[in-house]
């Protein structure tokens, strides 16, 4: 099996003399007893403690808030820059506009030319882009494909010497009173946050370490304000219509400073790989995060070897015969991968406190049997308890081809709703669904019409064409869905996300009921357990303020029980006296049209008689009954029948507000 993070030659950061020009005589390894140390002597009876009691400086800096000052200086320099490169951009876009080229052609040179401008932004600006690629109600299709390509990769890398700063810091301890090892190069991986090493603890333990980049914090904050200010210049002159990037603003600061922070990120993990190992048939997990060796700049967690997707999914469009071979060789299954995935999507969305945000297939790998480890918990979503009670009954409606119902939990999900006239937006999105929900269930459809790609692609549309908000959570689980469907499609294209809901609901189904029947035979055997106790505690608490609220209520001088009965008895005896006059106003009606009519036939036919009377078609040859007698005895009727019900309606109530005597 290829390893992930395969050993190519390149140095540890054992080599003495590298260590001795580099930084010194005490970064020289020693060898004790035949075993490699770095640092200072290692004494025998020492044993590192890999573990850190918590003070009051990390309480203050969890307290702390992750965006720091920046000078109007520093921000003003970040915003020229961007200007700048963005009127380069958009002197292009003119240019080849003013060249008459295709539309379709334009539009994808301007795409191409617009990542590259965020690459050479670099920072925050990539990351602006991979939202952004997910963003189809902001930017064009053509935008949001070419932006999917942007990978957040640094040929940069921190310097060493900084590095060993950083996790010195924050350890509070020496870099070799804890790793045994510690590989500088080949890196695990460079983006623009941070860099990834590989590292052995002095226990044994093969681990990957996250090393923050020094200053990305600050230069974060200061790009981010540089955006704000763009932003509000674009909804101040009405480039953009005002609030339109007022959600936006906040769920890019929120996701890019979520981030930074490496504590919630080892919190993310920790709970997701816990809550995971609850469902162990589901083989989905994450690595174990190394707590007492983590804090805000650096991450320690175990160092995961396996298969990434990207490379199954390659190989599989390929047809790499000798890659899938070796895939069959570790038991790797692609159809059982993907059928994880959609059911570890479920799990996290209905069962778990957080769902992974960005499940990429570069931050998936699967190890021999089919088992799945999820990486990069930087972005995290969260659901309550409404929503996520809307989202089973909307995969409720999915499995039972309910389009409208998934609609009316989309609408649900998206409160509160701008006050306009929302019809239109559901009609559309409905007919839009109907249309994707075909390409789903069609056993010769491509796999991007098996996910629910289509869908929410068309939903996003929508939302930009009518100009709704989309709640930030509600952003996140689509991106979410997206990508586990999507990769999910292309590992194996037959999967039916339907049918995995089924199965996942069953699963559900099964465990609900095998624990309703275990609680209910030991409350028989044994009795009420603690917290039956407690629950009989507060119902009889709500009992006593129900009975409360009723002695008030029947206490009150101004209301006696029983002057009731007498009060619904006249409400009733004047409901049967309105019922009887609308019946006797119809009465008389039918009596004015009758005569009415008669009269008509008599005037119009001088050898009238009963025969004449009666024949059908004089009815519709007498204009003037026909045209005028039933339609004005008709409004009157109905006239008078307000009137009746108003005045009716008026004494019951003031009826009701009577004072008891």
């Amino acid at each position: 099996m290829n390893r992930l993070y395969q050993e190519s030659g390149h140095e540890l950061f054992a080599a003495g003399h590298d260590l001795e020009r580099a930084f010194g005589p005490e970064a020289r390894p020693r060898r004790k007893n035949g075993r490699r140390a770095y640092g200072s002597q290692l004494d025998p009876t020492h044993t590192p403690r890999l573990s850190m009691e918590p003070s009051d400086v990390e309480y203050r800096a969890v307290l702390r808030p992750g965006e720091v000052n920046v000078g109007r200086t520093v921000v003003l320099l970040r915003l020229l820059r961007l200007l700048f490169h963005g009127l380069y951009f958009w002197a292009g876009v003119l240019l080849r506009r003013l060249n008459r080229q295709e539309p379709e052609e334009r539009v994808k040179a301007n795409a191409k030319k617009f990542r590259a401008l965020l690459e050479n932004l670099g920072g925050v600006m990539i990351k602006v882009g991979q939202q952004l690629s997910q963003r189809p109600d902001i930017l064009p299709a053509a935008y949001c494909d070419e932006l999917k390509t942007l990978l957040d990769e640094l040929k940069t890398l921190i310097p060493r010497k900084t590095v060993i700063d950083t996790i010195e810091r924050q350890l509070g301890r020496g870099l070799w009173d804890v790793f045994a090892e510690f590989r500088f190069d080949p890196v695990v991986g460079s983006a623009s946050v941070a860099c990834v090493y590989r590292a052995v603890l002095q226990t044994g333990e093969e681990v990957a370490v996250k090393v923050r980049r020094p200053g990305i914090q600050r230069a974060f904050t200061a790009d981010l304000e540089a955006i704000d200010w763009l932003f509000f210049t674009f909804e101040f002159l009405t480039i953009w219509r005002p609030g339109t990037t007022r959600h936006i603003a906040v769920e890019l600061k929120d996701l890019l400073l979520e981030e930074l922070d490496f504590r919630r990120e080892a919190r993310y993990q920790e709970l997701f790989r816990r809550y995971h190992k609850r469902r162990k048939k589901l083989r989905v997990t994450a690595p174990k995060v190394y707590y007492g060796l983590s804090g805000e700049e650096v991450m320690v967690s175990e160092l995961v070897e396996g298969r990434k997707v990207q490379e199954i999914i390659e190989a599989i469009d390929a047809n790499d015969e000798v890659y899938l071979e070796e895939l069959r060789r570790d038991n790797i299954c692609p159809k059982k991968v993907a059928q994880r995935l959609v059911r570890s999507r479920y799990y996290s969305f209905h069962e778990c406190p957080l769902f992974h945000g960005d499940p990429h297939p570069n931050n998936i790998i699967v190890q021999p049997g089919s088992h799945v480890v999820m990486l990069d918990f930087g972005a995290c979503g969260v659901f309550s308890n409404r929503d996520r009670n809307l989202m089973w009954q909307m995969n409720y409606y999915y499995a039972r081809e309910d389009v409208a119902g998934m609609v009316n939990m989309v609408l649900l999900l998206m409160e509160p709703i701008h006050p306009i006239n929302i019809h239109p937006f559901k009609r559309e999105l409905q007919d839009a669904w109907w249309t994707g929900f075909y390409g789903i269930k069609s056993k010769h459809a491509q796999w991007w019409e098996r996910s629910s790609l289509r869908l929410w692609l068309r939903f996003y549309e929508l939302i930009r064409k009518y100009q709704l908000p989309i709640p930030r959570n509600m952003v996140r689980m689509i991106r979410a869905t997206l990508l586990y469907d999507t990769v999910a499609a292309r590992l194996y294209s037959k999967v039916n996300i339907f049918r995995e809901f089924q199965k996942y609901e069953r699963g559900v189904a099964k465990r609900v009921r095998r624990e309703i029947q275990e609680s209910a035979v030991r409350q028989l055997l044994l009795g009420p357990d603690n917290e039956n106790y407690l629950r009989m505690q507060q119902v009889w608490d709500l009992g006593n303020d129900i009975l409360a609220f009723m002695r008030r209520f029947f206490d009150n001088q101004d209301f006696v029980f029983q002057e009731l009965p007498g009060k619904i008895y006249s409400a009733i005896r004047e409901i049967v006296r309105m019922i009887g006059l609308s019946a006797i106003a119809a009465a008389a009606a039918a009596v004015v049209a009758g005569a009415i009519y008669v009269f008509s036939i008599w005037k119009n036919y001088p050898n009238f008689n009963w025969a004449t009377l009666l024949n059908p078609v004089n009815w519709a040859q007498n204009q003037a009954y026909y045209l005028y007698t039933v339609e004005f005895v008709g409004v009157v009727w109905v006239v008078f029948n307000v009137v009746f019900i108003f005045a009716y309606a008026r004494r019951i109530y003031l009826r009701f507000g009577d004072v008891d005597d």
